[in-house]
């Protein structure tokens, strides 16, 4: 739930896209490398988006002009603007959750990768506030990730993160 302007040409949306490409190609042939920025992205956006919501919530009521199903703008408009801070905490722990599961091994990282490939895909309808395509980006190098996941656990985290500095 990181803000994004509906400007789809802005740098940061730019950015974002690049980023979830090269992540996609990395989870190809650095699948360590993609599972180290993923488990940066998720913690990363655990922490912006509960501190996002606790000091200005008002603001992620941008997603509702940009969603592109009417569910989705129904929603936002709804339950979400009367409890705003309440839902996107709760979305956050769910990303710090799945964050730490994806640096975890075997079941867990499973367990991991599936809630991230299913949360990307639920945001993907929130169009460019969500940068797509740049989550089904990600979903698809988590979906790579997930063919790879008993490699990925003969490697923890620490030591991805080891190799990938030296």
């Amino acid at each position: 739930l990181i803000t994004m302007h509906a400007n789809i040409f802005s740098p940061a949306y730019l950015m974002a896209n690049l980023i979830g490409l090269l992540i996609l190609i990395a989870a190809v042939v650095k699948p360590n490398i993609a599972r180290i920025f993923l488990i940066t992205i998720f913690i990363g956006a655990a922490f912006f988006n509960g501190a996002i919501a606790l000091r200005e919530p008002g603001l992620f009521m941008a997603y509702g002009d940009m969603a592109v199903f009417p569910v989705y703008e129904q929603f936002i408009y709804g339950a979400f603007e009367d409890n705003i801070t309440a839902f996107v905490l709760s979305i956050a722990g769910c990303q710090l959750i799945t964050g730490m599961l994806i640096a975890a091994r075997g079941r867990l990282l499973k367990t991991g990768l599936a809630a991230a490939i299913m949360f990307l895909v639920a945001i993907a309808p929130l169009g460019a506030g969500a940068a797509f395509p740049c989550t089904l980006l990600l979903a698809a190098a988590c979906i790579i990730l997930l063919f790879k996941a008993n490699y990925l656990s003969s490697h923890p985290f620490f030591y991805s993160l080891h190799h990938l500095l030296n």
